[in-house]
């Protein structure tokens, strides 16, 4: 079941990822390529140079078919749990920030396949629910006690959530020298440490009937951190070491594989969380339209599956460029200097409570 919406052309316009995908389903998959490679073959009137180019195709499509499916099988411990295709009128969502933005999209969008889902968040829903699944609770998320009691208030109110996405975030955009303890402190609360403790209290539930889902929504900041964002990218980078950890308990500490764990490293989306133009190539790095991730966060839920996802695609090539030689580093590092984009948050803090107004 897959919730997206069908277009001739994405919503950021023609760009490589769809290309690419294009490609992997049908010249680059082995149904197609390997007929061909045998059909090239067999005909005489074929020349050598192209029957070679039709085997060296038909092997590289065998390699990107078995490297997905390794991928697949691995990251979901080889196991499936077909539940989440049964009805979703039994699953209990959680979304932080789920009062604009992308969490406002996700949770509309499973609250009309019949989600119970619970909106966290710091302000009121910016939209009018098209149905009575959608419950709204206020929590300032860089609090930790707030954090525990809203948890206890989720559990005996509505129940045991099935699945949380962790989406909600903030960007206070101040060099080191400049930011303030409360900038920071409340950087790093909303966008790691938040996510750690909800976790902690929801996931006892989801081991005990085995079956789950975390999604955590990181940052190509984490791979790629521009000046005066270093709270943020840090935070970022922190929650993609939580979301490795947290896969990795729930298969060899609590035996748990059902309980799927997904990550989306995003560039940057068309959301009020960032001002101005990214001045980036948009054929290789399109600014991102809140829906499409949407559609990905959803259709990853209805999946039953954990993946890592990177937005765009081509973006997945930079998950290993802390191995790289530190001048090729530093050129990918010094380009970050050239977006015009305006990374100062809108929130107000209290400066003498320390605290979100």
């Amino acid at each position: 079941m897959v919730l997206s919406e069908r277009r001739f052309l994405p919503r950021e316009g023609l760009y490589i990822d769809p290309i690419i995908t294009g490609l992997r389903n049908t010249i680059l998959h082995p149904i197609f390529s390997i007929p061909v490679w045998c059909v090239a073959q067999k005909a005489k009137i074929v020349s050598p140079l192209y029957t070679q180019f039709a085997q060296y195709l038909a092997m590289a499509s065998v390699f990107l078919w078995l490297n997905t499916y390794l991928s697949r099988q691995s990251r979901n411990n080889w196991t499936i749990d077909d539940t989440w295709n049964d009805d979703w009128t039994k699953e209990i969502v959680v979304v932080t920030g789920g009062s604009g933005g992308l969490g406002a999209g996700v949770a509309q969008r499973l609250a009309a396949l019949g989600a119970r889902v619970v909106v966290v968040d710091i302000i009121p829903l910016t939209y009018v629910p098209e149905n009575d699944r959608i419950t709204y609770y206020q929590c300032d998320l860089s609090d930790e006690k707030e954090i525990a009691s809203l948890c206890e208030k989720i559990r005996s109110e509505v129940g045991d959530p099935s699945v949380l996405v962790n989406n909600a975030g903030l960007s206070r955009g101040q060099t080191v020298a400049e930011g303030t303890y409360h900038d920071t402190s409340i950087t790093l609360k909303t966008n790691l440490l938040a996510p750690f403790l909800l976790t902690k209290e929801f996931l006892p539930g989801m081991i005990r009937r085995q079956h789950g889902h975390i999604v955590n929504i990181s940052s190509m900041s984490a791979y790629i951190p521009p000046a005066g964002l270093a709270d943020y990218a840090a935070s970022k980078a922190g929650l993609i070491a939580f979301h490795e950890c947290l896969s990795q308990e729930l298969r060899f500490r609590h035996n748990a594989p059902k309980i799927r764990t997904s990550l989306l490293v995003l560039s940057f989306t068309k959301t009020p969380m960032f001002k101005g133009e990214t001045n980036q190539s948009h054929f290789f790095m399109p600014l991102l339209h809140a829906d499409t991730v949407v559609d990905v966060i959803v259709d990853t839920l209805v999946s039953g599956l954990s993946r890592t996802i990177f937005l765009p695609g081509i973006f997945r090539l930079f998950a290993g460029l802390r191995g790289a030689p530190e001048w090729f580093q530093s050129l990918i590092l010094d380009r970050s200097q050239s977006l015009a984009v305006d990374f100062k948050g809108r929130q107000k803090i209290d400066p003498v409570a320390g605290k979100l107004v």
